[in-house]
């Protein structure tokens, strides 16, 4: 807790209920006087910890989201990229239609690559 005290992050009221219950227990350890008590307090502890990990890696998450900005792509002549897309599919076309002499595993592989690259 000293740590993020020490980094200026905010301890919020779960963390500060947890390090009390933890001077708590402490307490009840030293002078011998584990109770059922002090084994739910150490469970809540646990609990209270495990949310809080779990909150600041949700906000580290958030602050490495960005967005971006859409690109506009702009052709300057779109018969260049129509006539480049029938050579990809004419090439696809060449590809399935003279497979090799494969074994079957192999020519299903083949099929189903080709079939995730369309």
């Amino acid at each position: 807790m000293n740590e993020l005290q020490g980094e200026g992050q905010p301890i919020d009221g779960e963390l500060r209920k947890a390090m009390e219950d933890m001077e708590q227990t402490e307490t009840d350890i030293i002078n011998r006087m584990i109770t059922q008590e002090t084994i739910r307090r150490q469970k809540e502890i646990l609990t209270r910890l495990l949310k809080s990990e779990k909150a600041e890696l949700e906000r580290e998450k958030e602050e490495k989201r960005e967005s971006t900005e859409a690109t506009n792509q702009k052709y300057s002549n779109p018969e260049d990229f129509f006539q480049s897309k029938d050579k990809d599919g004419q090439m696809k076309e060449q590809i399935r239609t003279a497979q090799p002499d494969l074994k079957p595993y192999y020519r299903n592989k083949t099929s189903d690559y080709l079939f995730n690259i369309e």
